[in-house]
């Protein structure tokens, strides 16, 4: 025999209201998820970026497979920041600023920065590059790699346009792999 245990009417209202509190904490937290993720995609989407570092060409500074976080709402840069450059469809470049607008930049035999003093003597040009010494149009930055030899950089391609920097870098965490 079933005895059914029979519920007051107390009871019934405080077992509705426990359901309703339920429900509205699922309610709430799952609106703090949704707001928590959209901060997260917009802060990195629109504010701050991530990239993964390939090749030798920031060596020693930065070294393949480090993890770079930059800052996209720069409108100007430094000399000696290191920026993250667009150069073609998905395909990026972190480099140095070693000039900005306005200044002539020349480089010895061994890819190395010559002061202004230094800019007379000139450069010997790269093979397919600029030829030095090389004069950096205003709103345009000259960059390169730290290292030199392997580096694809402004001695190929030129100075680079503000529009073509997405950002530049303020922090990089260790090896990844």
């Amino acid at each position: 025999m079933d005895k059914k245990i029979k519920q007051g009417p107390e009871e019934i209202l405080e077992e509705k209201l426990i359901k309703i509190q339920q429900r509205r904490e699922w309610k709430r937290f799952f609106i703090e998820c949704l707001v928590l993720i959209s901060a997260v995609y917009l802060i990195f989407h629109h504010i701050i970026g991530i990239a993964f570092v390939s090749g030798q060409s920031m060596e020693p500074t930065l070294k393949d497979g480090e993890i770079v976080l930059f800052y996209r709402l720069d409108k100007e840069y430094q000399k000696n920041d290191i920026v993250i450059v667009k150069r073609e469809e998905d395909v990026y470049y972190i480099k140095r600023v070693a000039s900005c607008g306005g200044s002539a930049v020349s480089l010895n035999e061994a890819g190395e920065l010559l002061t202004d003093d230094e800019v007379q003597k000139g450069t010997l040009p790269t093979e397919g590059g600029i030829g030095f010494p090389y004069e950096v149009p205003e709103g345009t930055y000259f960059v390169l790699g730290d290292n030199r030899a392997v580096s694809k950089d402004s001695r190929m391609f030129g100075a680079v346009s503000r529009d073509k920097i997405v950002g530049r870098v303020f922090l990089h965490l260790g090896m990844v792999r």
